[in-house]
């Protein structure tokens, strides 16, 4: 529910008319973006992080409980001869406040105000860099 609204809406995301990213992709996890992906040009990475519920509430004898989603946006850039990834910093650092601007303070359909969870490299090398951004948002699922 939540990576998918999440993906449409960074596939909206453009400056003069051109897409930020060239790709937007969901994966299942980490490793799966990470190893064996040839970065091409900036790409987005879409995963389903952890659901977390909060104590049960019982209202009018319906069941509700208030869950917790997060998501992991992972922003790729190329890296090319820039052993350090001084080059590659910079261009994370633009991209993520981009991505940040475009979802934080947005609701999602039937949700919270999506949040800023937290951020971090997630992995380096001579082609590419990967920064995770990790968001969350709540709904109340009725049963």
């Amino acid at each position: 529910m939540l990576r998918e609204q999440v993906e449409a809406r960074l596939r909206a995301l453009a400056i003069d008319g051109q897409p930020v990213f060239k790709t937007i992709e969901s994966a299942t996890n980490l490793d799966s973006v990470i190893k064996g992906n040839r970065i091409a040009a900036d790409t987005a990475f879409i995963v389903p992080m952890a659901d977390r519920g909060a104590p049960q509430e019982l209202t009018t004898m319906r069941f509700q409980q208030h869950i917790q989603a997060t998501v992991g946006v992972v922003i790729a850039c190329r890296n090319i001869n820039d052993t350090f990834g001084k080059d590659a910093i910079e261009r994370l650092e633009y991209l993520k406040q981009l991505v940040r601007k475009h979802l934080l303070g947005w609701e999602p359909d039937g949700m919270e105000t999506l949040l800023f969870d937290q951020g971090r490299i997630v992995s380096f090398s001579a082609s590419a860099a990967f920064w995770l951004e990790q968001y969350r948002c709540r709904y109340t699922f009725r049963g």
